[in-house]
């Protein structure tokens, strides 16, 4: 629980140069969004500092709104796990691609943007409205490294500063 807390107070903290995250590229069929996505590229945090094996589930509710259940391994990508539940809904119906999620029971509430993704849903480029964070998150817990530096290169062409990210250790391989 203490490490979300802290990645949630990172996330508040200015470490990117934009003025507010992009526009969406792209609507996101909410069906095929759901699922798994293992992050691959983020802005660094204290919160998330010696975090492997970083992923998040969503899962669409009744109701409208989604689940998200967020993991990290502490230590090692065979560490001791760290969970937390989410509860997100969609800010822009027409796109589907801004949500607000709500932490802690709806003590914290954050937006976040999905920026960019693949035609197959198999990568997506997501960020806080502010465009303080920025994540490439995937469906496999790895990409080969020229498809990170792709996208790291896409990242940068939508305005957020590379050299603020890091790889996830064990996302990108040969």
């Amino acid at each position: 629980m203490k490490m979300f807390v802290a990645v949630l107070t990172a996330l508040a903290l200015p470490s990117m140069a934009l003025a507010g995250a992009p526009e969406p590229r792209r609507a996101i069929d909410i069906d095929r969004f759901m699922g798994r996505w293992y992050e691959i590229v983020r802005t660094p945090n204290d919160g998330q500092k010696n975090c492997h094996a970083a992923s998040q589930v969503w899962s669409q509710r009744p109701d409208g709104t989604f689940d998200i259940a967020q993991t990290c391994r502490k230590g090692s990508p065979n560490g001791p796990v760290r969970k937390v539940d989410t509860r997100a809904r969609i800010l822009d119906p027409k796109t589907n691609a801004k949500f607000e999620a709500s932490f802690f029971g709806g003590l914290l509430k954050r937006k976040y943007w999905v920026i960019d993704r693949s035609d197959d849903y198999d990568w997506m480029i997501a960020s806080t409205s502010d465009g303080d964070f920025v994540a490439l998150l995937a469906r496999e817990p790895g990409m080969p490294h020229g498809d990170v530096s792709a996208l790291i290169r896409r990242m940068r062409a939508l305005g957020f500063t590379a050299n603020k990210l890091e790889v996830v250790a064990g996302a990108s391989r040969p």
